[in-house]
């Protein structure tokens, strides 16, 4: 018999759901709650499940402590310390203290309406000194969330990388039955080719700093497939680096990436655009997303050796490209400035075409313009002429938010 008292709990299961934890009532009026029964519990549990997101083989030591369940976990992808509260929302806040938290991708399919409801879970405290989620490795990752009648807000969230720092805020509730979410993001990027490494984009691209900025928003809750539902506005910019040779099946996201299978293309015309890859002063770029579209019409990457710019469309839902681009600058005098390339008056009205999409000019004489077009792993990159770029010029490509364009490096 156990020394102290109460009752003590070991046992396994094959499968836990939070949202169906959090549904549980045990109290009734006159009945001892739970936490004066129990004195500790040890389960060992095949898969636990949190928004979606499954955990395997994951081992729980239970004690109730004052207003809460001290809890401590182990799995091969969480270890740490957890205080769950005894009843939800309620306003004791549900604290993660973790050493690591490997976050698998969601086994959920839909449109991200989960089970679980914003509204019944209580203000959260998060500090995960190892956090992988999905894949992206994130590092040290912090936030405050605090409940509100209709879901969480979250006030604060930070995140220390490495090669890169974050810092935002967010929310996610319930409007008219309907979950959605949003959140703001400045991220402040030190190492590049580190940072998309990091979040599983191939480091096609290395540079010495560069800044991302988000306001999005997605309806549905938090799940793997957030991306397919973006909507809002995303800006980069990137200084002092070179985009490397790219190779077919490298992963990619938004029309950032397509610049990197250009030199590929143009070394069929350029010699000195292979090998070390094409360096750059800057990659600048805004873009406006839509249900999981995202468009640009100011993409530009600005070099001594060449400027490129690109307008056009990327699909996160597909996967694929549709986008245009011309390449300007003197990229080598032994290539001359002759022919249909450099000088024809077709070419100078496309040229003029395009620069009223990005409503300012290239700088340097027009060498080519190029469509990019299929998927992401191993799209096509085509020349075109004038009238292919007058064309793409007309699609009428809902322009990127450019009223509050960040000034030269800052």
């Amino acid at each position: 018999m156990p020394v102290e008292p109460g009752l003590r709990i070991d046992g396994r299961l094959p499968r836990v759901s939070l949202s169906e934890l959090t549904a549980l009532r045990w109290e009734r009026p006159g009945q001892t709650p739970l936490e004066d029964l129990l004195s500790s519990v040890s389960l060992e549990l095949g898969r636990f499940e949190v928004l979606g997101y499954e955990f395997e083989r994951l081992s729980a030591q239970l004690r109730p402590g004052n207003r809460a369940w001290d809890v401590e976990v182990s799995a091969p992808a969480a270890r740490g310390q957890l205080r769950v509260p005894y009843g939800f929302p309620g306003d004791v806040p549900l604290v993660l203290d973790m050493d690591r938290l490997y976050v698998p991708a969601s086994s959920r399919e839909g449109d991200g309406e989960g089970e679980q409801d914003p509204r019944r879970l209580p203000s959260i405290r998060v500090d995960i000194r190892d956090l992988d989620f999905i894949g992206r490795r994130l590092g040290h990752f912090t936030a405050e969330i605090r409940h509100a009648d209709d879901g969480l807000v979250m006030q604060q969230l930070a995140v220390e990388h490495p090669s890169f720092s974050a810092s935002g805020q967010g929310r996610w509730n319930v409007l008219d039955g309907r979950q959605q979410c949003a959140l703001e993001l400045d991220i402040d990027i030190g190492n590049v080719a580190g940072f998309l490494e990091a979040v599983t984009l191939a480091p096609l691209i290395e540079g010495r700093k560069g800044s991302v900025k988000a306001d999005v928003n997605w309806s549905g809750g938090p799940d793997a497939r957030v991306l397919e539902r973006l909507s809002g506005k995303v800006r980069v910019a990137l200084f002092d680096g070179r985009v490397r040779s790219v190779e077919p099946g490298a992963g990619r996201i938004l029309g950032l990436m397509s610049i990197a299978h250009l030199p590929r293309r143009l070394s069929l015309d350029f010699d000195d655009l292979t090998g070390q890859g094409l360096a750059f002063d800057s990659i600048k770029g805004d873009f406006a997303l839509a249900s999981g579209e995202a468009y640009t019409d100011n993409l530009t990457l600005r070099g001594a050796a060449a400027e490129i710019g690109i307008a056009g469309r990327t699909s996160l839902r597909e996967r694929t490209y549709d986008q245009t681009a011309i390449v300007t600058g003197d990229i080598g005098a032994s290539l001359g400035v002759a022919g249909a390339i450099a000088g024809g008056p077709a070419v100078g009205a496309a040229l003029l075409l395009f620069s009223q999409i990005f409503k300012e000019p290239l700088k340097g004489v027009a060498r080519g313009y190029y469509r990019i077009s299929g998927p992401w792993e191993d799209p096509l990159v085509r020349k075109i002429d004038a009238r292919e770029l007058e064309e793409a010029a007309g699609l009428g490509l809902p322009p990127a938010r450019r009223d509050d364009a960040p000034e030269g490096d800052s």
